[in-house]
């Protein structure tokens, strides 16, 4: 009897089929023997999904940008993620983070790693939207400081998220 393969779930909120970088990663964690849940959007001009040995959850959303799209699909993902208890979370930015963080506070998953592509609460489009921007800091401020691990693009961004969070 061979032991089941470690499961893990990977949220993503672009297009999964033209994500180069998150596709390199799932082969990475296909390599190690994972079982891997890629979970993210179709559009209504997405292209087809390449095929991949691994497990894919593209999702249609009634709204496809803005502040709507947002809370549509970080409730989507959480109701996933509610179902689909894993080894392992690995949240792509921040937009990813609040029901990944929730999923690991209720036990589904056993540890949450954060993937900061950017300096998300600093991006340009918020800087016009006090409102938005709060919002996303308070998400950022919850649960930053409750992942098990973090990785970012560049040492000015990981050098402000150990100062601000304690976290290397």
């Amino acid at each position: 009897m061979s032991t089941p393969k470690k499961k893990i779930i990977i949220p993503v909120i672009n297009d999964l089929a033209t994500d180069q970088r998150v596709l390199r990663l799932c082969q990475w964690w296909y390599k190690k023997n994972y079982h891997i849940i890629l979970y993210g959007r179709i559009l209504p001009n997405s292209p087809e999904m390449p095929k991949v040995p691994y497990e894919v959850h593209r999702v249609k959303h009634f709204f496809n940008k803005g502040m709507c799209f947002y809370a549509e699909y970080s409730i989507r993902l959480f109701f996933f993620l509610l179902f689909h208890k894993s080894d392992k979370i690995w949240a792509n930015d921040l937009d990813t983070l609040p029901a990944s963080g929730l999923a690991k506070w209720l036990g589904k998953t056993n540890m949450l790693i954060y993937d900061s592509h950017e300096y998300f609460t600093e991006v340009p489009e918020l800087q016009s939207n006090p409102f938005a921007k709060n919002v996303w800091l308070f998400f950022e401020r919850t649960f930053v400081p409750k992942v098990d691990y973090a990785f970012t693009v560049n040492k000015s961004i990981a050098d402000v998220y150990t100062k601000l969070y304690g976290i290397p």
